[in-house]
C-alpha cells in the first residue's frame, strides 16, 4: 500500500513539472511571434491606383488630362473595370454622368463621339453648327446652355434687301469644340441634337450667306419668342431715324 502511494506521488509530482515545462515553453514562443509582430509594424492592406475624375464630368464629355487624377483604393475595393492610367481616359467621351472623386469604369466611356451618339433620342440627330460669333469665341458658351440663333439673309434685292430674325430657338447646348494646339485651325462649332426638320434649317444658315448670332437664354426660360422680322425700314420707322438727304 506505501508502494501504491509512493508512486502515485512521483507520478502527480512528474504531471506537474510537466504541465509547468508547457507552459513555460508556450509563454516563450508567444512572446517571440509578439515581439516579431511589432517589430513587423502593422498589416497594411495592399492597394492600386485608380484614375478617379477630378471634377464633376456631364455625360458626353470629351475628357482631357486636367479632369483626372488618380488615388490609392485598397484592392479589394478597387470597381471591376476601373482605369489604372490616364492613357486610358484621355480622348475618350463619357457616356454617363461621373461625379468628382468617382473612380473612372470603363464601361462608362466610349471611344470620341460613340457614346454622344448612342445617348441621341430617336428622331433625333448630332449636328456640329460652326460659329464665329462674340459669345463663343470669347468662350462664353458652354455645354448645357440653351441659345437661340439670330440671322440676318438676304432678300431680294435693294435696301431693305437685308432681313433680321430670331430663327431657331431654345436649343441646348451639347458640346463645344474649339481649336487645340494640336488642330489650332479647327472651326469653333457648337453641338445640338435636333429634330432632321432643323438640322436642315442649320445646314441652309451654314451653307448660304446668312449672318449668324448666338444669344444665351436664362436657364429658367423654356417658352418660344415671337419677334418681328428687321429690316432697314423697320429700323427707320420704329427709332425715328431721320429720311432723306441733309437739309
Amino acid at each position: 500500500m506505501k508502494t501504491m502511494t509512493f508512486r502515485a506521488l512521483i507520478f502527480l509530482v512528474a504531471a506537474i513539472v510537466l504541465a509547468v515545462l508547457t507552459g513555460a515553453v508556450v509563454y516563450s514562443v508567444a512572446q517571440q511571434a509578439g515581439s516579431k509582430a511589432a517589430a513587423a509594424g502593422p498589416t497594411v492592406a495592399p492597394t492600386i491606383d485608380v484614375v478617379v475624375a477630378a471634377a464633376d464630368l456631364p455625360v458626353r464629355t470629351m475628357i482631357t488630362a486636367e479632369m483626372l487624377t488618380t488615388r490609392a483604393y485598397p484592392t479589394q475595393l478597387v470597381p471591376m473595370g476601373s482605369a489604372t492610367g490616364t492613357a486610358e481616359v484621355v480622348g475618350q467621351t463619357t457616356a454617363t454622368a461621373v461625379y468628382k472623386g468617382q473612380p473612372i469604369v470603363r464601361a462608362q466611356l466610349g471611344a470620341p463621339g460613340r457614346a454622344a451618339t448612342a445617348a441621341i433620342e430617336p428622331g433625333k440627330v448630332l449636328v456640329a453648327f460652326p460659329t464665329g460669333d462674340p459669345l463663343t469665341v470669347a468662350g462664353l458658351i458652354n455645354a448645357g446652355d440653351h441659345v437661340d440663333i439670330l440671322a440676318s439673309v438676304m432678300q431680294g434685292a435693294g435696301e431693305n434687301a437685308k432681313v433680321s430674325q430670331t430663327t431657331l430657338q431654345n436649343l441646348e447646348v451639347l458640346d463645344v469644340l474649339s481649336p487645340t494646339k494640336e488642330q489650332p485651325a479647327k472651326t469653333t462649332s457648337l453641338v445640338f441634337a435636333v429634330d432632321h426638320q432643323v438640322a436642315v434649317v442649320m445646314k441652309y444658315l451654314r451653307d448660304s450667306a446668312a449672318v449668324v448670332d448666338i444669344v444665351i437664354r436664362s436657364r429658367s426660360e423654356d417658352a418660344l419668342s415671337k419677334t418681328s422680322s428687321v429690316d432697314l425700314a423697320y429700323i427707320v420707322g420704329t427709332y425715328s431715324f431721320r429720311q432723306g438727304g441733309p437739309r
